[in-house]
This record gives C-alpha cells, sequence and structure tokens, in this order.
C-alpha cells in the first residue's frame, strides 16, 4: 500500500511540471487540485488544466464543463476554450471537478479549492486577481452560478459567464439529471432552496454574462431568466442573450447558428472588463 501511494504522489508531480502540447501548437500544463491530498483516491482525478496566453492582459477565467453533474464535457465546455481566451489575452484554467456521487458539497469545495489555487499562482501566471472570472456549462453552469452566489468574499469570482445554465433545483424549472446527481432522489425542501441559485442573489453576486437557447429542451432557457432577474433586481450588472434556436450544449461549435454573435458579444463584454 505505501509502494501505490508513493506511486500515484510522484505521478501527480509528474502532472504537475509538465506541459502538455496540443495539435494547434498551443500549450497548457495540468496541476493536481488536492496535492495535499496525494494518493488519495477521487481527489486524485480533480486538476486543473491551465492554459496561459503569450501576452496576458491580466484577466483570467476558471472554466467548469457541463455534463449533468453525472459526467464532464471536458473538451467541448472546457479545453476547447483554452486557445480562444488565449488569442484574447485571458488566461483559462479548465476545472476538471469531481462528481457528486451522492455527496452535495463536493463540486462547490472542488470550485472554492479552484480559486484559492489560481490565486496562490496568479503572479506567475501574470494574472489580476480582481480580474478572475468563472465560467460554466449547463451543469457547470450550476456550478459557477453557485460559487458566485454561495462563496464567501474571498472565493467569489470577479465576474461570471453562464452558457445555457442550470440555476435552479426547483422541479419543473431544473433539469432533473442534474438535480438528482446532485442533491439525490429525494432532497429536502432546504436543499432545492440553497441550491436554487435565482434565490440566492444578493448586492455581492459578482456580474453576469448568460447566454441561451430559446428552443433549449434540455435546459430550460427560464433558468436564465429567473436568474438574471434576480440578478436585475439586486442591482448586479449582468447581461443576457437569449436566441431563438440552437437547442443544448452547442458551446464554440460551428454548426451553431449563432456562434458569431455571441461570441463577439462576450469578447467585447471581456474587453471592458480588462479595459482595452
Amino acid at each position: 500500500m505505501k509502494n501505490q501511494l508513493c506511486f500515484k504522489a510522484a505521478l501527480l508531480f509528474l502532472l504537475a511540471s509538465t506541459s502538455v502540447t496540443l495539435a494547434i501548437g498551443q500549450q497548457y500544463r495540468e496541476l493536481p487540485l488536492w496535492p495535499e491530498k496525494a494518493g488519495v483516491e477521487d481527489y486524485a482525478d480533480a486538476l486543473l488544466k491551465v492554459f496561459i496566453p503569450e501576452k496576458g492582459n491580466g484577466v483570467a477565467v476558471i472554466a467548469c464543463p457541463g455534463g449533468g453533474y453525472s459526467g464532464l464535457a471536458l473538451e467541448k465546455e472546457g479545453t476547447k476554450f483554452g486557445p480562444w481566451f488565449n488569442e484574447q489575452g485571458i488566461a483559462c484554467i479548465v476545472l476538471k471537478y469531481r462528481l457528486p456521487k451522492g455527496r452535495t458539497t463536493v463540486p462547490l469545495s472542488d470550485a472554492k479549492k479552484a480559486m484559492q489555487l489560481v490565486k496562490e499562482h496568479a503572479a506567475e501566471w501574470h494574472i489580476d486577481t480582481n480580474k478572475l472570472g468563472i465560467m460554466g456549462a449547463s451543469a457547470g453552469g450550476h456550478l459557477a452560478a453557485t460559487l458566485s452566489t454561495h462563496g464567501a468574499a474571498s472565493e467569489r469570482p470577479a465576474f461570471q459567464i453562464l452558457l445555457y445554465p442550470v440555476i435552479s433545483m426547483k422541479e419543473g424549472l431544473t433539469h432533473p439529471g442534474s438535480r438528482k446527481s446532485l442533491l439525490g432522489e429525494k432532497p429536502k425542501r432546504r436543499l432545492v432552496k440553497e441550491y436554487s441559485n435565482e434565490l440566492q442573489v444578493t448586492e455581492q453576486t459578482p456580474r453576469a454574462f448568460i447566454v441561451v437557447s430559446d428552443d433549449d429542451k434540455t435546459v430550460s432557457s427560464l433558468n436564465s431568466i429567473y436568474y438574471y432577474e434576480a440578478l436585475h433586481k439586486n442591482k448586479v450588472p449582468a447581461e443576457l442573450h437569449v436566441y431563438p434556436k440552437g437547442g443544448h450544449g452547442w458551446a464554440l461549435n460551428d454548426n451553431f447558428l449563432f456562434k458569431k454573435e455571441w461570441t463577439a458579444a462576450l469578447t467585447k463584454w471581456l474587453q471592458a472588463l480588462s479595459g482595452n
């Protein structure tokens, strides 16, 4: 058992110090999220994929892929965004978070840990911690919104980017699979309310950019609309784009009819954050 733990620790160290070259020549680094728990089953699966631009503007985004809290669309809603953000001088840190598997607080604890770890490396990665935000797609959007509404002041991101997000855990509004994976088969009312993020918005919630398709049959666009309404009510700056068609899970897919429109809108929104 001792030899096995040593081997796993050595493997994590190798991951932490190795760059991975992508087909387009872009490089990223992989870092274990919980290096202090090397060798502990489950914790070893959580990691960061770090994309650093050649010339950064100080802005950084932690990206949380979706997957209904039962899997992770790590490439489509994670690593594919690395080069896209880097082209704009923005660092992108993709979070491979642990799945809840009956442990409701696990994804949020990983998101908090990711914020802590990125801040520890901020000087090395040329990141302005006042410009460190979070992005999430689908269930990853729920995680991003949960950190934005539940995190302490030191844990909250500077901004949030949400793509077709799950926001609520209320029956009839939520994505049933995400709710079941996160909260269990028959969650208590208190838990449903706690993780319905449209009910947790305050004046301290960070500004938001939200984009969704109105014909999304997987996660109702009303999740985004109610969240925007709560942000607006609390005087939190927010930008919401609702496109008529597209369904769910389009990310950076070229076949999404409004890809050019939503990425251009996000680029302009991010430029305002970076001061360019």
